[in-house]
């Protein structure tokens, strides 16, 4: 299955360390600060070895076409990326909260089940 991993902070060395021992094919890695991907492989043990980088998902999404997508990304941008992530086709792993509010988490569910 073709994963990409959208927020490259502290919590993403689970979610990459996971994504390899299932044998998921990672396809990309995004963060809007490019140097937290090379921290994050460092911390997971895992070497970049010519991965597509990318800062902005959109981007990601349109080239790569993954079909997971872990949202590892502040709270406050989870459901549009969710949003955004959906209507490209992927199925998503959002990190908790899945929103910061009600309205935003039945938005993430509605699309979803649309």
């Amino acid at each position: 299955m073709k994963y990409a991993l959208i927020g490259c902070g502290r919590i993403s060395v689970n979610h990459i360390t996971a994504a390899k021992e299932n044998k998921l094919e990672v396809v990309g890695l995004c963060d809007i600060v490019p140097a937290n991907i090379q921290i994050m492989l460092d911390k997971a043990g895992y070497p970049l070895d010519g991965m597509p980088i990318y800062e902005d998902y959109k981007k990601m999404l349109a080239e790569q076409k993954p079909e997971l997508v872990a949202i590892a990304t502040e709270s406050g941008k989870h459901a549009q990326i969710a949003i955004d992530c959906i209507d490209a086709g992927c199925n998503v792993i959002i990190e908790k909260p899945i929103a910061l509010s009600i309205e935003d988490a039945e938005a993430i569910v509605s699309h979803a089940e649309k």
